[in-house]
Order: C-alpha cells, then structure tokens, then sequence
C-alpha cells in the first residue's frame, strides 16, 4: 500500500483494514497543486505518524485560531483559495514506524534546513532504551535520569505548585486530557508530584510518536507536562491560586 488518498474518516478506516489494520500509519498532507511528487499528487508540506484518526488532527488545530506555526498557516492558505488538504497514507505498519517517518523527512526535506517543503518542526533524535522504555523525543533527558522513573533534571515545574489551566483539554481520553483530569483532583501537587501520580495512569491507550508502544517514563510525562503549562496554545495547566486570591 502506497500513497493510498483518503478524503474522510470512512475512507480512513477502509485504507487501514485493507492493508492488515495497522494500527499505525505513515501519512502526508500535501498541498492540492497537482504536482506528481513523492509517490503521489500534491506537493507536501507535512509528515507524520497516525493512529485513529490523527490524519485529520492538524485541520481541527487550524480551525482554532489559538493555534500557530507554519503547518497551520499552509492549511489555512489552502482554504483560503477554496482549496483542500490532499491526505495520504504512505503505509502501514504494526508498531510505531519511527525509521519510515525518518526516511520521508529526510528525502522530501523541511522548510526549516532550506532543503524541501515540509512545515515538521523536528529532526527526531535515535531512540534511547532506559528500563525498558523506548523513547524518541526526550531521548537525551531519558538517558540522562538513569532511571525510567527518574524526573530529568530539567525540569522546570518540579517544585512549582499547579493547578488546572483555564482551557480544558477537547477529550478527557487524551494525553492532556488525563493529565488535567488527575490535577483537577489534586489541585495544589507540585510538579514533582504530579509526575508520581501521572506514574500510575494507564497511557497504553495513547501511543505517541515519541514513545514506543505506549510505555511512558518520568522524562515522557515532564515534557507533556510543561508542554501544557509553558505553550499559549494549550494552557491546559496554571500556577496553583488558592481559593480566594485573585
């Protein structure tokens, strides 16, 4: 299966049983100039792993006008024209298919290195094993713990008290979602502690790019963590305000 076009969820889900159920995917957006490039029709601007429905995520972010960024910014440029993001499925795989994902960004190249059209904001570092979690996007923090458990020493909200952020997480499913619904009951932890308690939620049902077969460490759970607290974007997380204070 190559370059497999998809248009809607039904499609989307069609693809996927079609090549053996994945359940994970390689995917492009590309932009619907016509040009025949890349295994397919339309240049592309992004490239990704998916699970579910995550091919369709970056069109909901840029219909919120909190969200900003260059990926963003071309699907909004796109509508603009009457236009529609082109998705693509490139493959399908049974695990996180990490190299794939590589390969694609390196052949096609980003905006950012002068090299290619693709708006991804990251060159992913190898993976790193720690207590047998394998972990991608905080690779160097992971190794650097020396223990799965261990919080990387980085992080800047150890000791900062917190409290739910005014903007809720869309699904109490998701990575945020579970995070915010274990601070709302706990308002006041430290950063520190939330990790401990984040520690014993199950995260097996939100596989991620960056962590292999949804297995999640302390160094995993410290990026989402400031990730909601410290991006405009989210606010999914606050400084603790005890009741009363303005």
């Amino acid at each position: 299966m190559t370059n497999t076009t998809i248009t809607d969820r039904a499609s989307l889900a069609r693809a996927l049983s079609e090549a053996g159920g994945g359940p994970h995917y390689v995917y492009l957006l590309r932009r619907p100039d016509g040009v025949v490039c890349h295994g397919g029709i339309g240049t592309p601007f992004y490239v990704g792993i998916g699970q579910g429905t995550r091919l369709f995520a970056h069109e909901e972010e840029a219909r919120d006008p909190a969200c900003t960024g260059p990926k963003v910014e071309v699907i909004r440029a796109i509508w603009a024209t009457g236009g529609d993001v082109v998705r693509t499925i490139d493959s399908v795989h049974a695990q996180e298919p990490w190299m794939r994902e590589e390969a694609l960004i390196n052949a096609i190249g980003r905006l950012a290195d002068g090299r290619g059209p693709l708006t991804n904001a990251q060159v992913y570092a190898p993976s790193a094993v720690l207590g047998g979690v394998e972990l991608r996007k905080y690779a160097n923090e992971h190794l650097a713990a020396g223990d799965a458990n261990a919080i990387p020493a980085k992080f800047k909200l150890r000791h900062v008290r917190l409290m739910v952020g005014p903007v809720e997480p869309k699904s109490r499913t998701s990575v945020f979602g579970k995070i915010y619904t274990i601070l709302e009951a706990n308002p006041g932890v430290t950063g520190e502690a939330l990790i401990a308690l984040l520690q014993g939620v199950d995260f097996t049902s939100n596989k991620s790019a960056y962590t292999q077969g949804g297995q999640v460490c302390a160094a995993w759970l410290a990026g989402y963590v400031e990730g909601g607290y410290f991006r405009r974007d989210r606010m999914h997380l606050q400084a603790y305000k005890p009741e009363g204070d303005v």
